[in-house]
């Protein structure tokens, strides 16, 4: 049974500074956890239930052959007295997972792909490391679940390393080539959205042979790092939108490669000791600070792993594979989309059974894409599936069409388990915009656009589509409407900026705070709005609902970019964009004016110098000032 384990709403989507706090004491904004998943290794053997051995991981050169061996004294796992230890040791192999390629190590690689994922929450785990010799290069950390790693399900783990659905995290990395005095945590990803900080041992490299908790604590919108309770770095993750996807957990020791180096000669064993995995989620209903055995579990009556207050399918059977509310995750919807309520004179229809579609339209030109494009028969009504979505075109460039008179791009999708979703209406140039959907699982979703938020396309000129995203995706009904029928308007959206309190178009490095508002107007007065902002050329800054603010002191760009996008809770649900553009002024440099130098003539000459002439003359005016006074 997969799972996935999301935070309680009781924890706050704060913005946190991109700092490191060393020693500083954990503030939570919550009351407590719950455990939803946690291994205490209280067993004689790994629970295959709860772990994979990754044999077939080949990374960075390193030279052990990871096993899934048991055995005493010559295997690599081993279960007894309540903790796991993975021990690499050195002998000689024919690697099984590696085509029975020869390799002068054996270790372990545990990962919980397919059997626990989670989506934010704490993650933590208490462990030591028995070695301080160089070569080693033990870890806990963990990976998204879509990476193409072993074990591979299907259920679209096709992504490579680190693209967005395969990024890492690393809560705690060690090496003894380092000098060992400081352990690592990282987290890596596409768009350079990513940071490493190197935590140091206040004992040293000892520490790392004595038992210590590490852990994070992770939201939508920010990551936090622990040891021993004690938060060493923490980071805003607002931006940084490919960490909202679930992860698994990852435990091995690797030998030698780019982090290893070079091996001890005198190096033949090496052991990570692990005392117990596990994850939690925000609580109300109790103050636990930490997530291990003491921690209460959650109230589970269903055995699905969704606690019962976030079960909205409460009598789930025995291994049933759920999403985070507790509900049966199915391949394929059961009923078509549904029909949609409009006049054939307000539609130009490019996908539909309702209606009359256009004429010469391909809906799979070769744009060297990896989706696999097919029409399936759902309940009836002819959908159109996008497999293993990367991007995907629908062409009409040989009847283009102007939709400057129609309203509205409006589709339906449905999704297994898709966690991205984008749809651009192209016109020639290109000029192309996106639309980022918020995807919903495991329901048809009606999807409306207002064509205004398509900034930059001609609309008297369009010619393509593009859809980008993951996963699976089943689409239906994709038209321009004129009118909605249902009462729903758009918001409008529009931007302002000032600086020391004087709105501004263009800001200067030394003018101070700068701060971006959003106004959000709305005919229909009962919505309430949600803002997404996008920010190009400032790396650093804060958001507070309809406002963003920073401090532009250090900024070299020339221009600033601000996008954000508001949508409403209507039905439909429709979105504005709007964007700002600010232009940075360099202050010009201080030029300190120096007089010419004045050289003095040779005294035999007979000339006064300058200096002397200026000497002279207040001597002069000071007896004068002594005469008259």
């Amino acid at each position: 049974m997969k799972n996935i384990y999301t935070f309680g709403s009781a924890l706050s989507s704060q913005v946190l500074l991109l700092t490191v706090m060393l020693g500083s004491s954990v503030t939570n904004s919550y009351a407590g956890w719950e455990v939803t998943w946690i291994d205490q290794f209280n067993g004689t053997s790994v629970d295959w239930n709860n772990w994979t051995a990754q044999t077939q991981a080949n990374y960075n050169n390193e030279i052990q052959c990871y096993t899934d061996d048991e055995t005493d004294n010559v295997g690599n796992y081993k279960v007894s007295d309540g903790t796991l230890k993975i021990t690499a040791r050195r002998q000689n192999i024919n690697c099984p997972g590696l085509n029975d390629e020869n390799r002068p190590w054996t270790s372990g690689r545990l990962n919980s792909k397919d059997k626990g994922e989670f989506l934010y929450g704490r993650i933590e785990a208490r462990l030591r490391f028995d070695e301080l010799k160089g070569g080693t290069w033990p870890a806990f950390w963990m990976l998204e679940n879509r990476i193409a790693e072993q074990p591979i399900k299907g259920d679209n783990d096709n992504v490579n390393w680190p693209n967005p659905g395969a990024g890492e995290i690393d809560v705690w990395e060690w090496y003894g080539n380092s000098g060992g005095d400081n352990y690592i945590t990282n987290f890596f990803n596409a768009n350079n959205c990513g940071s490493e900080k190197r935590i140091p041992y206040q004992g040293g490299a000892p520490d790392v042979m004595s038992f210590q908790t590490y852990g994070i604590e992770w939201g939508a919108d920010f990551i936090e790092f622990f040891m021993n309770d004690q938060v060493v770095a923490e980071y805003d993750l607002s931006n940084c939108p490919q960490y909202e996807e679930p992860m698994f957990i990852l435990l091995n020791v690797a030998i030698g490669g780019s982090l290893g180096g070079n091996i001890d000669p005198q190096l033949n064993t090496a052991t990570l000791e692990v005392d117990y995995v596990a994850h939690c989620v925000a609580s109300d209903a109790n103050e636990s600070a930490n997530c291990n055995q003491s921690t209460p579990t959650i109230t589970d009556d269903d055995n699905d792993r969704v606690r019962n207050e976030d079960d909205e399918c409460p009598e789930t059977a025995n291994n049933t594979e759920v999403n985070a509310s507790g509900c049966e995750i199915i391949d394929t919807p059961l009923t078509s989309a549904p029909d949609v309520n409009f006049e054939a004179e307000d539609v130009i229809s490019l996908f539909s059974d309702q209606f009359t579609n256009i004429q010469d339209i391909d809906y799979n030109p070769d744009w060297n894409q990896a989706t696999i494009v097919t029409q399936e028969n759902i309940d009836g009504n002819n959908t159109l599936k996008y497999s293993n979505l990367n991007y995907q075109g629908t062409d009409f460039s040989n009847n283009k069409q102007n939709v400057s008179q129609m309203d509205f791009l409006r589709f339906d999708y449905w999704t297994k388990a898709a966690t991205q979703l984008s749809m651009y209406l192209i016109s020639p140039g290109p000029q192309e915009t996106p639309f980022v959907v918020d995807v919903q699982s495991q329901s048809w979703e009606s999807v409306t656009i207002p064509l205004t938020a398509f900034t930059n396309v001609d609309l008297t000129d369009t010619f393509q589509l593009k859809v980008t995203g993951n996963g699976d995706v089943l689409l239906d009904n994709i038209i321009f409407t004129r009118t909605v029928k249902e009462n729903n308007v758009a918001p409008e959206l529009s931007l302002s900026a000032t600086q020391n309190l004087a709105q501004v178009t263009s800001i200067t490095t030394t003018g101070g705070m700068v701060v971006i508002n959003a106004i959000v107007t709305d005919s229909n007065e009962q919505d309430t709005h949600n803002l997404r902002w996008d920010v190009t050329g400032v790396s650093d800054f804060t958001t507070d609902g309809n406002q963003i603010s920073f401090n532009p002191a250090a900024l070299t760009v020339s221009q600033i970019v601000i996008s954000a996008q508001a949508s409403d809770n209507g039905s439909p649900s429709l979105s504005v964009s709007s964007d700002l553009s600010l232009i940075l002024i360099q202050p010009d440099p201080v030029i300190v004016a120096q007089p010419d130098p004045v050289e003095p003539e040779n005294s035999s000459g007979g000339t006064i110098s300058l200096y002397m002439f200026f000497g002279l003359t207040l001597i002069v005016l000071r007896r004068k000032y002594l005469q008259w006074n």
